[in-house]
């Protein structure tokens, strides 16, 4: 929705300049150059009888003197010269080939524009902390303090995951040592590896559970039950000088369906 409001508002500000610009220059009135049209009032009817008298008496011909008679023929008077129009003016802004080629240069120039930098702002990563960066989320005793909190799980929404306990003598052979790297937390991924639907935590139970089509996963994200073929993914997770923090940037592919380290049943009934 940002993107496409943001392309709107280019679109708009573009349409808004190129019709301003085009009152200005009156192009849209006199296209190509062509001044206005300067309309002469008629004549009225004592002029229009003075025009036409003196056009007869420029016309007519002349009546030739009788021969041997002795008089000279009076010489016709040359016609006067026929006025020349005046020049028009050159218009002081482009043609309207060229502003029209001009808008939509830049029309499209901003359209390409919108969509890269709404491309760059999906892309890039959320400095500030937001999925696909490395994110600082708190204090290890905040962190555990929030889990607890959660009835056993802590959700970070715009990281798109979840931090659960981890007790390493749960898992004697250290299956998830590289992802937790000593911490007492581990980092699950949102996304059910189904079709991509977010699964929610289940109090009553205490697993994950998608509502679309009844996957589930225990605490560890470990696969349990429905079509997901395995268990849910996951992110590296590391506490350096008390803070934790959680590598969004690459996604670990969960355990197979076949992997049930923590084996820990449901705590009640599911949700679905």
């Amino acid at each position: 929705m940002p993107t496409v409001l943001l392309l709107l508002a280019t679109v708009a500000a573009l349409l808004g300049v190129a019709f301003w610009w085009i009152r200005r220059n009156n192009l849209a009135v006199y296209p190509a150059g062509r001044g206005p049209l300067v309309r002469q009032p008629l004549p009225t009817g004592c002029d229009l009888g003075e025009r036409l008298m003196a056009a007869s008496a420029v016309d007519a011909p002349q009546s030739a003197p009788a021969a041997g008679s002795g008089v000279a023929a009076p010489e016709r008077a040359a016609a006067p010269a026929p006025a020349k129009p005046p020049k028009r003016k050159k218009p002081s802004g482009p043609s309207r080939r060229a502003f029209l080629r001009n808008s939509w240069l830049i029309a499209w120039l901003g359209v390409l524009a919108s969509f890269g930098g709404a491309s760059l702002a999906f892309l890039w990563p959320n400095l500030r902390g937001g999925f696909g960066a490395v994110i600082d989320l708190d204090s290890e005793d905040a962190v555990a303090a929030a889990i607890a909190e959660g009835g056993g799980r802590f959700e970070y929404p715009s990281g798109r995951m979840y931090i659960v306990s981890y007790d390493p003598a749960n898992d004697p052979d250290g299956d998830y040592a590289d992802i937790t790297n000593g911490a007492p937390f581990m980092a699950l991924y949102q996304r059910c590896v189904h079709l991509g639907c977010r699964v929610p935590w289940c109090a009553s139970s205490s697993w994950f559970e998608c509502p679309c089509h009844g996957s589930r996963y225990n605490r560890w994200g470990e696969y349990q039950f429905g079509p997901a073929p395995r268990g849910l993914d996951r992110f590296n997770l590391s506490v350096e000088e008390g803070r934790v923090t959680v590598d969004t940037s690459t996604v670990i592919t969960g355990p197979s369906r076949q992997t049930s380290i923590l084996g820990e049943p449901p705590s009640g009934p599911h949700c679905n």
